[in-house]
Formats: C-alpha cells, sequence, structure tokens
C-alpha cells in the first residue's frame, strides 16, 4: 500500500504567538516562471521547512518513471479538501497556481493577514487542503525538457500524435506509458473510446487504474476521505461541477459568481478522475478550467497573474462554505487526523 506519512504537531496552542511578521521572508515561489518537477520538489521542502506549524508533506507513490508525487497537507482542520493539478503533462501551469496558492496562504496565516475577504486563520484551523501539484511528473518532464529527456524516448517516438502542434514534446498530455491518467479511473472507464494503442493524448490504458500516477491519487483519495475536491487544468475559462447536495450547491454558486466561468454540462462517465469523486465520495468536485482556449500546448507562464486573478478565491470559497455549515461557525480543529491520512 502506497504510504503518505504526515507528521503532525503535538501542540497546536502556541501556532498564533509564533506568527511572522508581513514580508518577513522573501517568497520561495515565483509564479511566472516555468515550474520544472525539481524546482517543485525543492521549493515544496523550504514551504514546509518555514512553515513547519501550518503545513507538512510526504508522498503518495512514485511516477511510470520513478518520481516521487509530493503531496502536502496546509491547514489543521477537520474539513478535508483534495486539490490536485497537471495530470495533464502540457497543463503545468496549474501547478503554479497551487505552489503560490500554498505559500501566499501559509504566509498569511502565520503573518495574521486576511487575504481578500478570507480570515486564513480561520480558514486554515478549520480545513486543511490535502495538495497533489503535479500528479504526472514525467508527462511534465517531457514537455518542458523534450523526449531525449524520458527513460523511456524510443517508445515515445513510436507513438501515435494526436492533437499536437510542432515541437510535437510540448504538446504531450500523456504520461510516460502513453496513458492520458484522467481517462484511467475505475468508473466509467469502460465508456472511454480512444485509440487502443500508447499515444500522446487520449489513450486510456489497458486497464482502469493501470498506471501508477491515477493509483496513486485514487489510494490517496480513498485514504483521506475527502468533503470536497477540486481539480486545475487549463483550458477554456470553464467550470465542470459535480453538485451532489445543497452543500455542494452553495459552493458552486460561490465559485461561479466569484470566478465568473461558464459551467459547463457534464458527460457520461468516461473514467476521468471526477467520474472516481462521483461515484466513491459523492461530494463537490470542480473541474477548473483555468486558461483561455489556447490549443494543444502549455500556456505561456508570463502569464501567470491572468489566470490567477480570476480564480484566485476557488479554494478559500471551497473552505469557507464548508466551515460555515458547522454549528454557530464555531472553529474545529482537528486534533490528531493522522490515521487518517
Amino acid at each position: 500500500m502506497l504510504r503518505f506519512v504526515l507528521s503532525i504537531m503535538a501542540v497546536f496552542s502556541c501556532v498564533c504567538a509564533q506568527g511572522v511578521s508581513e514580508n518577513a521572508y522573501s517568497a520561495i515561489v515565483v509564479p511566472d516562471r516555468v515550474y520544472s518537477y525539481d524546482r517543485m520538489v525543492d521549493d515544496l521542502e523550504k514551504l514546509k521547512s518555514r512553515y513547519s506549524l501550518i503545513m507538512t508533506g510526504g508522498h503518495i507513490g512514485t511516477s511510470v518513471e520513478g518520481r516521487k508525487i509530493p503531496a502536502v497537507r496546509l491547514g489543521r482542520g477537520s474539513h478535508k479538501i483534495l486539490v490536485c493539478a497537471a495530470l495533464h503533462a502540457r497543463e503545468h501551469i496549474t501547478t503554479n497556481y497551487l505552489m503560490y496558492f500554498l505559500e501566499k496562504y501559509a504566509e498569511a496565516y502565520a503573518s495574521h493577514k486576511a487575504v481578500g475577504d478570507f480570515d486564513v486563520q480561520r480558514l486554515l484551523d478549520n480545513a486543511s487542503f490535502y495538495v497533489v501539484p503535479m500528479v504526472n511528473p514525467d508527462g511534465v518532464n517531457i514537455v518542458q525538457c523534450g523526449m531525449e529527456a524520458s527513460a523511456h524516448c524510443d517508445t515515445l517516438r513510436k507513438m501515435c500524435f494526436r492533437n499536437y502542434e510542432e515541437p510535437v514534446h510540448r504538446s504531450w498530455k500523456a504520461n510516460a506509458n502513453g496513458v492520458d491518467i484522467n481517462r484511467n479511473f475505475d468508473f466509467g472507464w469502460e465508456n472511454c473510446l480512444t485509440d487502443s494503442l500508447p499515444a500522446s493524448s487520449g489513450f486510456k490504458g489497458f486497464r482502469p487504474l493501470s498506471e501508477p500516477e491515477s493509483k496513486a491519487l485514487a489510494d490517496f483519495a480513498k485514504r483521506i476521505k475527502p468533503e470536497a475536491v477540486v481539480a486545475m487544468h487549463t483550458q477554456g475559462e470553464m467550470l465542470y461541477l459535480s453538485t451532489p447536495d445543497d452543500k455542494a450547491k452553495r459552493i458552486a454558486d460561490r465559485v461561479i459568481r466569484s470566478t465568473k466561468f461558464a459551467p459547463q454540462p457534464i458527460d457520461e462517465p468516461y473514467g476521468s478522475f471526477q467520474d472516481f469523486v462521483d461515484h466513491h465520495f459523492g461530494v463537490f468536485y470542480a473541474c477548473v478550467e483555468l486558461c483561455p482556449y489556447i490549443g494543444p500546448r502549455p500556456f505561456d507562464e508570463s502569464r501567470f497573474y491572468e489566470i490567477w486573478e480570476p480564480a484566485q478565491y476557488v479554494l478559500p470559497i471551497v473552505a469557507d462554505t464548508l466551515i460555515g455549515d458547522d454549528a454557530h461557525g464555531d472553529k474545529k480543529v482537528g486534533k490528531n487526523l493522522r490515521n487518517a491520512l
């Protein structure tokens, strides 16, 4: 079984006393540049060290090529929100989004600041974000560094290239096995009609959860049992929302109003992560398409703040709505949640 080890601080009462003053530290995350896997790992370690009272982490599994898939927990509360990005390789700007979110909210918590209208200490004392910022590290490496950077270079060059632009590696969407991770989950998989062989995009795999990346994410989700799930994608400034109950509908309404992104109808199940969450948990799910449609290529990192601005409050809205459903709005700080991880 995949193991995810998070160290939980035994004493929480000292957190507020150990905040840092505004501008006490220089920023770790620079979101408007390319985020390689190695840079992400390095920055996560720095963030966990600086904000150890509110951020812990480990990894949920390994990729086809043996890269550890990092995850962190931001927050101390009992409301659990699972957030992931870069399921599709060319959509790695979504990693930038989550890395920026992690630092911005950890720093705001430590320095007792609000973000917009949100009381960050209230959010992170009552909720925990379980963040997987790069589900598909091998695919991201292919997009950023070329096929020759992959241990499977010769095999990749022989695969079918679908929906691509030159140079072809920049359009890569799958993992290092040529499997689209967001078609590889275990509900509705049999309904997905794709190429019958590995490809740069779209191939669902030879069986559901065949890929270490999709299995790691599925196992992690089952282990933490989230109350809400958000997956970051890139194309179209749209929202695909699952709203199984009134609480989920309230979250969705707030997200739509905040982002002004257009909600889209959900397809029949086809083995996506959204289908997996709907089937196994029946909770609020948002697939957030962050960027304007630009075709099968990565979004330019130098334009990061263009995508951050309209979607910057998606995650605090989810947490704030969950917390608001607590009786009297009292703090609900999670104690000894280690066994749930």
